[in-house]
């Protein structure tokens, strides 16, 4: 542990002095990023409940998006130590640092930002992850109180991986409520703040980081969109656009990718929830995004070309052959899936894969579950 996160440990138990407010709860997303995930929609239901509580967003963004009620503070910061220290509650969808403490009568849910995976993760991928990393990770589980999973094969996956032997609830994703049971002015308001023409519909690309990105070839995030957005409109007809959504630790990235006119770069819009939501389809290679995206049952294709080096990187949790989505190692196979796409086949297998596979819970309800906890700390002082 270097000089620095010495002191940020010695500041956990400095601020000590201060009392635990028992109405306030700290979350965090993505290590600093803005009002998005699973903590956006359980503040959201905490808000629409009028909850008597404190909410403070840790975020290294300036954000203008959260909500009048949720107060800013920097991530990292002096403040944001007394902020955790000083909380009831903590919220977060990824791993805190070594240096973390919690105190005794704080209570902290991990929301974790995935759910069903194709790629290892956390004990699964343990010789693959920094030394520093499975260090803080074996810290957070040992200070969790609750895990969230949406499906038993989760709830399997966390009790075998995260070093955790705490309570799991079978909830849903509170980040998926969003998907389950939105209605149409949602979604065209969301399409009219990225100035998306009505009619227009809508495919979004988005992967995930490999491990060595200083000297990755950028090119296997480039796809030949004039060539698939053809297809796509050939296949399903009326006018087609594309986004793109890298994965946050590689969103400096994006700006080096060769993009069409019609193509645009949606890395940094706060919550990739709402481009799932407005998309009509969804091309990945290796994100636990496609998990969520196809609780819609909308078409879903992955593109993995560099499957041999990945799998060299972090092996893999499912494989390919046991999932609803079409997969090519080409852009060429890409094209072939798209043409081949069968709707009825593919919502049968979708089903199935969710439900009978995965014993996935009926969405839509994650955040009142988890705002009913919350509610329940709060009132009793656990």
């Amino acid at each position: 542990m270097s000089i620095k996160h010495w002191a940020y440990k010695c500041l956990f138990y400095f601020f000590r002095f201060f009392p635990i407010k028992k109405n306030k709860i700290v979350i965090s997303s993505y290590s600093g990023a803005g009002f998005g995930d699973n903590g956006k929609y359980i503040v959201l239901e905490l808000l629409r409940r009028n909850v008597d509580a404190d909410i403070v967003w840790l975020s290294s963004r300036d954000d203008a998006s959260f909500p009048e009620n949720v107060r800013h503070v920097q991530y990292r910061s002096l403040r944001a130590i007394y902020e955790l220290v000083t909380a009831k509650i903590w919220i977060d969808n990824k791993r805190k640092r070594e240096y973390v403490r919690k105190r005794a009568g704080q209570y902290y849910i991990m929301t974790w930002h995935g759910g069903i995976a194709i790629k290892q993760i956390e004990k699964d991928a343990q010789d693959n992850l920094p030394i520093e990393y499975v260090r803080a990770a074996k810290n957070d589980s040992k200070m969790a109180n609750l895990f969230l999973a949406e499906s038993r094969w989760t709830f399997d996956l966390y009790k075998r991986v995260f070093w955790y032997n705490g309570e799991i609830m079978i909830c849903g994703a509170p980040r998926q409520d969003i998907l389950w049971r939105s209605d149409s002015r949602q979604i065209d308001q969301i399409r009219q703040s990225l100035g998306i023409t009505k009619g227009e519909h809508l495919l979004l690309y988005a992967p995930t980081f490999r491990r060595d990105m200083q000297s990755f070839d950028l090119s296997i995030y480039d796809i030949p969109w004039r060539r698939i957005l053809s297809a796509m409109e050939t296949k399903f007809g009326g006018k087609w656009r594309g986004m793109i959504r890298l994965h946050p630790n590689i969103a400096a990235l994006v700006d080096g990718l060769s993009l069409d006119d019609n193509v645009q770069n949606v890395t940094m819009y706060p919550d990739v929830q709402e481009l799932l939501l407005i998309s009509d389809c969804l091309i990945t290679d290796y994100s636990s995004t496609i998990f969520d995206f196809g609780v819609m049952a909308k078409p879903s294709f992955i593109l993995a070309k560099d499957i041999q080096d990945y799998i060299k990187q972090r092996d893999f949790t499912l494989h390919f052959e046991e999932l609803p989505f079409s997969v090519a190692t080409s852009d060429d196979e890409l094209l072939e899936c798209i043409e081949h796409f069968d709707e009825k086949e593919y919502k049968s297998k979708v089903t199935d894969f969710y439900f009978r596979y995965c014993g996935y819970v009926n969405g839509g309800h994650a955040s009142e579950q988890v705002v009913d906890r919350i509610i329940s700390v709060i009132g009793d002082g656990k």
